[in-house]
């Protein structure tokens, strides 16, 4: 008998999978301890909507994101970043039958360590649980194969100090990309010590008659120390002439606007 494994990596604001029919409040668990040794605690509840009982394992790892938004994953306590050490769940198996929820409560306590109370961290909790589907036969003189769901979730964890509240960023580059002339990769840096939530867009003027077009803004996360590059794209409506286009980052309302401007030629 053969055996299909297939692995499904969530992590949304609100998790639903309509297939499963189960759902996880909240997604992101955000902690705010300033003193060493204090500790807090928060639940996390799942609602099992199927018609029959589901199991779920409960686990901890690293993460990062990447320069283009996606995911790296990394054993726990493995990245200088990490705050998995610092976290404890009351049950690492839940069983949750149909049209019931469950909870777990995951508490987070600072380590006897000053320093490492100065900047953010950042883990996962996973929760991941498995259907064994029926047999399928695909043909009478051929093997049958079994197939086995594995429903796999991540809960971002974030541990922010109160007293880090200043975020910062810069714009580092504006490049053309080659396969596409309307494209241009906007390359952002976070320079602070706190993640902040990057806005940015296009301001493009027309250098013959100042007719200005503003693109519609992208929104996306930096972790500290993190870059991120935001294709922005120059709409088709935009006709060939010569034109400044500006690069705008926006990230946050007490920030000053980070931007890089250039001139082109649209053929």
């Amino acid at each position: 008998m053969r055996r299909l494994f297939f692995l499904f990596i969530i992590s949304v604001s609100f998790i639903d999978l309509s297939a499963q029919q189960i759902n996880i409040n909240p997604s992101i668990v955000e902690f705010h301890l300033q003193n060493i040794g204090s500790s807090e605690t928060q639940v996390i509840t799942i609602t099992n909507n199927s018609s029959k009982t589901q199991s779920f394992e409960v686990s901890l790892g690293d993460w990062n994101r990447k320069v283009d938004g996606a995911h790296d994953y990394f054993k726990p306590n493995s990245m200088p970043y990490s705050c998995a050490s610092w976290l404890t769940f009351d049950k690492n198996f839940i069983e949750i039958p149909a049209g019931k929820s469950g909870e777990i409560t995951l508490t987070m306590q600072a380590p006897n360590n000053a320093q490492a109370l100065e900047s953010m961290k950042w883990a996962m909790l996973f929760v991941q649980g498995a259907n064994l589907k029926k047999p399928i036969t695909n043909g009478p003189n051929e093997a049958k194969a079994s197939i086995q769901e594995i429903i796999r979730m991540g809960i971002h964890v974030y541990q922010t100090p109160p007293s880090l509240n200043e975020p910062s960023a810069k714009a580092v580059s504006l490049l053309p990309v080659k396969e596409n002339k309307r494209l241009y990769n906007f390359e952002v840096e976070n320079t602070g010590k706190i993640m902040i939530t990057g806005r940015s867009h296009l301001e493009i003027t027309n250098l013959a008659n100042s007719q200005e077009t503003i693109t519609e803004a992208k929104e996306f996360p930096v972790f500290p120390g993190g870059k991120r590059i935001i294709p922005l794209e120059i709409p088709a409506t935009i006709k060939p002439g010569k034109y400044s286009i500006l690069a705008v980052l926006d990230y946050g309302e007490n920030a000053s606007l980070e931007a890089i401007e250039k001139t082109i030629e649209i053929k």
